[in-house]
């Protein structure tokens, strides 16, 4: 099923490279991500949809065209090892990476920068944090009971929360240089792989 998923992501990914590039406004900076699960590529049949419905790149909460650029399946958001400890249910050779964040860009200039955020799932609740780290590729604090990322002892710059399948919230954070991580802590997601770093240079 993991290989299925990253042969159909493949597919849109080569649709989409032939999409317009997004547009920014001059001096603003505009991250567009993408919060992924298996029903997000899932073929008609599976969940009653085709892959691409209509409306398809239009509009609100669906691919827009530019949404992702070079390098978008690679990188952090895999369930990759070292994100859990060892016992995790949902870490490391379980999930697969079958839920994901995507950005369009993995590194932006210090300063007010828009994120842009959109749930393609089609059954599944997704959020998406901005959280300041030392270093992208150290696990986070992990709740284990709870299945989630305890926010109090980590830095949240901000959110969208609660996205419903199909949603986009747009929202503003000030950066400074640094790492940075986004991750979706809908219990179970962030050790899911959803977990994607962003660089910011001065």
């Amino acid at each position: 099923m993991r290989r299925y998923f990253q042969y159909v992501v493949a597919a849109l990914m080569m649709l989409i490279s032939t999409a317009v590039p997004s547009l920014e406004a001059d001096g603003q900076t505009t991250v567009k991500v993408a919060l992924l699960d298996m029903s997000s590529v899932m073929p008609m049949g599976v969940t009653g949809y085709g892959m691409m419905g209509p409306g398809w790149g239009q509009g609100q909460g669906m691919m827009n065209p530019g949404m992702m650029g070079p390098g978008w399946w690679q990188g952090q958001g895999m369930a990759n090892p070292g994100m859990m400890g060892p016992g995790m249910m949902m870490g490391q050779g379980m999930t697969g990476g079958m839920m994901s964040i995507r950005v369009d860009k993995p590194t932006v200039k210090a300063g007010t920068v828009t994120f842009e955020v959109t749930n393609w799932s089609r059954s599944v609740l997704h959020e998406m944090l901005v959280i300041s780290v030392d270093s992208p590729t150290a696990p986070l604090p992990y709740d284990y009971p709870q299945a989630r990322v305890p926010e109090d002892q980590v830095k949240v710059l901000g959110e969208a929360a609660d996205l419903q399948p199909n949603a986009t919230k747009t929202f503003e954070v000030t950066l400074s240089p640094g790492s940075y991580l986004l991750i979706c802590n809908i219990p179970g997601h962030y050790a899911a792989g959803m977990a994607a770093s962003l660089s910011v240079a001065p």
